[in-house]
């Protein structure tokens, strides 16, 4: 099960990460695009900074641990029931935007650790959507009418968690019906 937003927040600013929620989620993502068969070590070296200082690698917290095997487990699912890590709909639509594109920033930093560099190497539908999820990253969008800003924002959350499926499908081809591991 997916832990919550502010559970996530919690663990990585215990553990001195200097990153948020939302950008440890991207950068999950991107990597687990690129390879779903990769294993957690490679992403908590890069989001905890004593994973990285070549000594052991201590145990991750648990709610790394279980985001790890929710997105994992979601970027395989069969049904798309994957979703994006970001504050609740209660949380004000700045802060949502915000996160949005950081999990954007951190979802192309993790397509990279994972060997995936230029979009113009991917396939054209994915090099598009990469080149789409850089430009939320860079520039986000302004906030004027709250309601037409709340309906832009559920657009561009769905655009991108369908737009990494996308990516995913196209990079990993092969998924197995849902629910068997």
């Amino acid at each position: 099960m997916m832990p919550g937003y502010e559970a996530v927040e919690d663990s990585l600013r215990a553990a001195g990460a200097a990153a948020g929620a939302a950008e440890v989620h991207g950068t999950l993502c991107g990597l687990l695009t690129a390879n779903l068969g990769s294993g957690a070590g490679a992403w908590l070296r890069e989001v905890l900074p004593q994973a990285g200082e070549g000594q052991e690698t201590p145990a991750p917290p648990q709610a790394l641990s279980a985001l790890f095997e929710a997105t994992r487990t979601q970027l395989a699912d069969a049904l798309l029931s994957f979703d994006l890590l970001l504050p609740s709909d209660d949380s004000d639509l700045e802060r949502r935007v915000e996160a949005l594109g950081l999990w954007c920033q951190g979802f192309l930093y993790g397509l990279a650790l994972a060997g995936v560099g230029e979009p113009r190497t991917l396939p054209e539908d994915s090099a598009e959507i990469v080149r789409d999820l850089s430009e939320i990253a860079r520039t986000g969008f302004s906030l004027d009418d709250e309601e037409a800003d709340e309906a832009a924002f559920q657009e561009i959350h769905e655009y991108v968690r369908v737009g990494v499926l996308l990516v995913s499908e196209e990079l990993q081809p092969l998924k197995g019906p849902s629910g068997l591991h």
